[in-house]
């Protein structure tokens, strides 16, 4: 995959949590490959599908402790339900990948999907294994944006 592909994930990440939820992130350690069948490190889930000048999909992960804690500073309440998590959860992942596929060419989103639990497993094209972007929040916890994608 082309380093071009990652970096406005990255970008849109940090731009996306600064704005909507008044919080900074930043990267937490080096790009690595996660091979088909292995679960991703955290068990919230978001995916989103992407399709036009590349394809693949786009994921963000983080522990359920941390993304609640996003999702409060995201809809500006100190409590959400699960439905207000899992949507707001799904919000910022759509935002996240707009952001970054305005910057790819004409790219086109999914409706994003969110999943809890452990043990999830999210398989890639072969020819894409998911490159994980470790990031954190400096107050609250880590995440991952994970990216598989390859020209169209």
């Amino acid at each position: 995959m082309k380093i071009e592909y990652i970096n406005p994930f990255i970008q849109a990440a940090e731009d996306t949590f600064r704005t909507m939820c008044g919080v900074e992130v930043e990267r937490d350690g080096q790009l690595t490959a996660r091979k088909n069948g292995l679960s991703p490190a955290y068990n919230m889930i978001g995916v989103i599908g992407l399709s036009g000048a590349v394809k693949g999909a786009v994921l963000m992960t983080m522990d359920t402790a941390t993304s609640r804690k996003a999702i409060m500073k995201f809809l500006g309440d100190e409590t959400v339900t699960d439905m207000d998590l899992s949507d707001g959860f799904g919000e910022l992942l759509n935002i996240i990948s707009g952001a970054a596929a305005a910057k790819l060419g004409t790219v086109h989103l999914a409706i994003p999907t969110v999943m809890t639990g452990d043990n999830q497993k999210i398989h890639s094209l072969p020819s894409s294994p998911w490159i994980i972007i470790p990031m954190k929040f400096p107050e609250w916890g880590k995440f991952n944006i994970e990216v598989a994608m390859e020209e169209a």
